[in-house]
């Protein structure tokens, strides 16, 4: 816990587009110094531009799990992770997130120790049952509810992509299932439909993005990253599926999901009221219009959302553990969290499932054997064990080469660069390049926290990152206009692109004794692109629930 406590705490509470984001940061502009912090990298750099816009030059820097700009300046614009635990005025956005199982760790540590003098918290409003205990030792606490500023219709009918009108973003759930649906808008509106998922680096994001604001793209077919605060110029949202896989099965979107992702209509003084509907004519994507209605009824605030109410958990740090060397970790953790169980039956949080920490802890010790292991301390292995870099498979195998590199760099031994870094992909499909620049993203991180490892630098591995990113700027109209549809690999008939099969030839595959293709979809992990917004959280926590944040 914190010794000192804030002197203040302002919550700002209301739906999409209700201005709560911009009033705090009036108030960092105002402060001239202070920490804004987000779940995604794309609202850093939203805020960062626009804080930057008003302040001296050098005022404003930018810290995320891949890039430092000034980060020593008075204002801060960073990712949760990235937030410093003591300053004068922090405004922290998407503070729901509170309740994600997998980094929400991260929002509860920074409002119940974090040492500022002044706290702006941005949230939905049903939020505020589980955020209020967080900060129960402030004694001025203020509740700020915003409306919402703009119109959100719902269209009556469903549209088919010929009636898809200029500034419209439509959402569907996987990359397969965009590529799909933006085919077939492409053949309507040739050269004027991009695409955005979590798998596209950074720079491309950011990229597609501009150019839609500029109206250089009439459509943006995306996933749910645009659903967390991402501010772009769209009248209208389209829903092309109303289904998502979560890591663990494909379910309907809950009504909070599908708010935050409709209220991206109707941007206050950018494009005047929104408009929200469904989109046909997508082979295998049937949206559901009812749900998409309630969402948008969430999104204008008129009907409470089904925000999950979980418990805010507590992760813990390596001074918690009383380990005295990494052979000590599994159980250290373990003992942590019986502990924890215990200790926090009674409070507002709870201990943090902490088996995955656990399992990586495992893992790296097979590779502290003689004489490795001799010049490895306790501190290297948490920080190996804590690097934020995806442990499930089949990217585990990637975390475990990093390590290695890492502990061998450490024990003096030559690294191979191409162990750490891949060269860039030649004449190759954008998921080639898209696969590059995550290896890449991941050499940063491994190189931010362990510098020198193979003779390279972070800014070695965001040269290739860039690289990659250029080239499949440049590949996905391409990408795009040679997409279709989902058909059936054995007789060709239209079905949806998460499945190789149709209904029909499954089952004769079945019957002859043949493997069951259609039914995999469900049991295999689908492709991170609705999964994952491209924040840089830490290390996921657990193995029987894998989802993700939309």
């Amino acid at each position: 816990m914190r010794g000192t406590p804030p002197q203040r705490v302002v919550f700002h509470l209301g739906p999409t587009n209700s201005g709560k984001t911009h009033d705090a940061l009036a108030a960092l502009a105002d402060a001239g110094a202070g920490t804004y912090a987000a779940p995604l990298r794309q609202l850093a750099h939203e805020a960062y531009a626009r804080l930057s816009a008003q302040l001296p030059p050098g005022t404003v820097g930018l810290s995320t799990g891949e890039e430092q700009v000034d980060p020593t300046a008075p204002v801060l614009c960073c990712t949760v992770e990235k937030a410093p635990p003591r300053g004068g005025l922090l405004v922290l956005d998407e503070a729901h997130w509170v309740t994600d199982p997998d980094r929400g760790h991260t929002w509860a540590r920074l409002l119940l120790t974090g040492e500022y003098r002044e706290v702006r918290v941005i949230s939905a409003a049903e939020a505020l049952p589980v955020l209020e205990p967080l900060v129960a030792d402030v004694a001025d606490v203020e509740v700020v509810h915003h409306g919402r500023l703009s119109r959100l219709d719902v269209l009556r009918a469903p549209v088919r992509p010929s009636g898809v009108r200029p500034r419209t973003l439509v959402v569907a759930f996987s990359r397969k299932a965009v590529y799909a649906t933006a085919a077939v808008l492409e053949a309507v509106r040739p050269g004027r439909t991009g695409v955005l998922y979590g798998a596209l680096p950074p720079a491309t994001r950011r990229q597609v993005i501009d150019r839609f604001t500029r109206g250089e793209l009439d459509v943006l077919v995306t996933t749910d990253v645009i659903g967390h605060g991402i501010n772009v110029p769209a009248a209208t949202v389209l829903f092309a599926e109303t289904t998502k896989f979560d890591g663990v099965e494909r379910r309907p979107l809950r009504t909070w999901e599908t708010a935050q992702i409709a209220g991206r209509a109707g941007r206050y003084l950018l494009t005047g009221h929104g408009t929200v509907g469904v989109l046909t004519g997508v082979p295998g994507l049937r949206p559901d219009a009812a749900l998409v209605a309630t969402g948008a009824a969430v999104a204008r605030g008129t009907v409470a959302s089904d925000l999950p109410r979980r418990t805010p958990r507590l992760r813990p740090e390596l001074d918690d553990l009383g380990a005295l060397a990494p052979v000590d970790l599994p159980e250290a953790l373990a003992r942590w969290a019986r502990w924890a169980r215990t200790a926090t039956r009674d409070e507002a949080v709870t201990g943090d499932d902490v088996s995955g920490l656990v399992e990586r802890a495992e893992a790296l010790l097979p590779l502290l054997a003689r004489p490795v292991g001799e010049s490895t301390d306790l501190e290297t292995v948490w920080r190996l064990v804590t690097l934020p870099i995806d442990f499930e498979p089949p990217r585990r195998t990637r975390w475990l080469t990093l390590a290695r590199a890492a502990l061998l760099h450490g024990a003096g031994y030559r690294v191979a660069p191409q162990t750490v870094l891949p060269a860039l992909p030649r004449r190759a499909p954008v998921e080639d390049f898209e696969q590059a620049a995550a290896a890449a993203r991941d050499a940063s991180t491994l190189l931010r926290s362990f510098p020198g490892v193979a003779g390279l630098t972070a800014e070695d591995a965001a040269r290739l990152e860039q690289r990659c990113a250029a080239r499949i700027t440049e590949l996905l109209p391409a990408a795009i206009a040679a997409a279709g549809p989902g058909r059936c690999a054995d007789c060709g008939v239209p079905v949806a692109p998460r499945f190789p099969t149709c209904r029909s030839c499954a089952a004769r595959g079945a019957r002859r004794g043949a493997p069951v293709r259609r039914g995999a979809a469900p049991a295999r992990r689908e492709d991170a692109g609705s999964r994952r917004s491209g924040a840089r959280g830490g290390p996921r926590q657990g193995t029987a629930r894998r989802a993700g944040r939309g």
